[in-house]
């Protein structure tokens, strides 16, 4: 296989299962039997990718269960996939059947690592049904109990399922499938670690904030999952006019100004704390750590931020942390992931989608995360004076003008500085020990250095 191909299509060796798992689509070649190994696009979502090659290749309607990460594979690209089929009746594709556990044979399969593979999904299939393992999406036949449930909350809404599914993401603790009704499609996700806050997060929007989130239909605590309905509408893209992103800017701070008074009830739902007072008590720590990142590298380009340098940065920091501090901007909900797919317009209604990274601090950091979203899809725009003047308006009836600028100037600083700090990761030793990782946070931080001499250059006066 070219490296040219590896970089565009992933392989899989497909395992599929029906009936419980008790029988699993297998080639039949004159050397034996073999497991079917197909092409994905790369950079797709692995369970659409999936099943839409199933859909073409073998005219099964399928739906995926997890990767499975332990098993023995023919190459070092192909990864094992398991696999149900939605149609246990339907007759084999040509030149294929269907084998029952029973009759599994080594001798009978061309290489050794396929019935490895199947003996090992075999294996850990039977330890999710026995919850030896985490995850309700890991059990054979776990979509039916999930139609099940789906159909009976769409039925108390008034709505009936076509039969029409689509599955987007799938692994033993993560769902997310779109079904067809008669109205409106619902959207069933479920999430597990590290999201598991988005769960109650969600479900804290809908309550308080339910203008601006999808709506929301029905929850399943034990499944970490919830029932939305379908808005009709379009993201932003490159192609999007003005009037589109003013749309967009005007009901962030709408949002914004909307969850002052929530913020307690949205910390506890799960929310990052990057008030300004927490932000503050991570500068020294973070930096700390980042030192230690900056001895680590072995390049020389980019170069390294010396010790003087990362003092003065947490110097400048500080001084902007104890000046918001005492500001009149309050601590309103922001969104930590703003990115066009996140956001969804249908008419003069906009909604906020996926708040796994919602947190509760400084608002105008939101705003300049959308922004940066902007100037990734249409460089050289000449809109920011126009977005900056939709978003700041919502806020004049709680902050006077001046404090308004000058949080807009600081909001690139500290926008930075809380992706570097929100998640956590920089805590994490394992995970910052690696290469992406370091490499990630002496980036952010050099940005930060930037931003801070941005900030000095305009003569901001949180600096002086």
């Amino acid at each position: 296989m070219s490296s040219s191909s590896q970089l565009h299509h992933t392989l899989f060796r497909i395992l599929l299962y029906r009936n419980d798992a008790s029988e699993i689509l297998v080639e039949a070649t004159p050397q034996g039997f073999r497991l079917p190994i197909l092409s994905v696009p790369a950079h797709s979502r692995e369970a659409e990718g999936i099943t839409a090659a199933i859909r073409i290749s073998w005219n099964l309607e399928t739906y995926g269960l997890f990767r499975l990460s332990a098993g023995v594979s023919p190459h070092p690209f192909v990864h094992d996939y398991i696999v149900e089929t939605c149609q246990p009746d339907k007759p084999p594709p040509d030149r294929m059947e269907w084998l029952s556990d029973g009759s599994l044979s080594g001798k009978a399969f061309q290489s050794p690592s396929d019935v490895a593979a199947i003996e090992n999904s075999l294996r850990v299939l039977d330890q999710y049904r026995r919850d030896e393992l985490p995850g309700s999406f890991g059990k054979p036949g776990w979509l039916r109990v999930v139609t099940e449930w789906v159909e009976a909350q769409s039925a108390a809404a008034g709505l009936h399922l076509t039969g029409a599914v689509r599955q987007f993401n799938a692994s033993p603790t993560f769902s997310l499938i779109r079904f067809a009704t008669d109205g409106p499609a619902l959207w069933f996700k479920a999430v597990g670690e590290p999201n598991l806050r988005e769960f109650p997060i969600t479900c804290a929007l809908a309550h308080l904030l339910p203008a601006y989130v999808l709506p929301l239909v029905a929850t399943r605590a034990d499944w970490n999952a919830w029932l939305t309905s379908e808005i009709q509408g379009t993201h932003p893209d490159a192609d999007a006019g003005l009037d589109t992103w003013v749309t967009v800017a005007r009901t962030l701070a709408a949002l914004q100004v909307a969850s002052h008074g929530t913020t307690l009830h949205l910390l506890n739902a799960g929310c990052h704390d990057t008030r300004i007072s927490n932000l503050a008590e991570m500068v020294d720590p973070f930096l700390e750590v980042v030192a230690g990142l900056m001895e680590q590298q072995n390049t020389s380009c980019p170069s390294r931020l010396s010790a003087k340098e990362l003092l003065a940065l947490g110097s400048h920091l500080r001084k902007i942390f104890r000046h918001l501090a005492h500001s009149s901007i309050p601590s309103a909900l922001s969104h930590l992931d703003l990115n066009p797919g996140n956001i969804l317009l249908s008419g003069s209604q906009c909604v906020f989608l996926d708040w796994a990274e919602a947190c509760v601090g400084q608002p105008f950091v939101a705003f300049e995360y959308l922004l940066e979203h902007l100037r990734k899809l249409r460089p050289g725009h000449p809109w920011e004076a126009q977005l900056a003047g939709a978003y700041a308006q919502r806020w004049r009836s709680l902050i006077d003008t001046d404090t308004i600028a000058e949080a807009m100037a600081a909001a690139p600083l500290l926008a930075v500085f809380t992706c570097a700090v929100a998640g956590g990761t920089w805590r994490d030793t394992y995970r910052r020990s690696r290469p992406e990782i370091a490499a990630l946070l002496r980036s952010l931080t050099r940005r930060m250095k930037r931003e801070v001499t941005g900030l000095e250059a305009r003569r901001v006066p949180c600096l002086s």
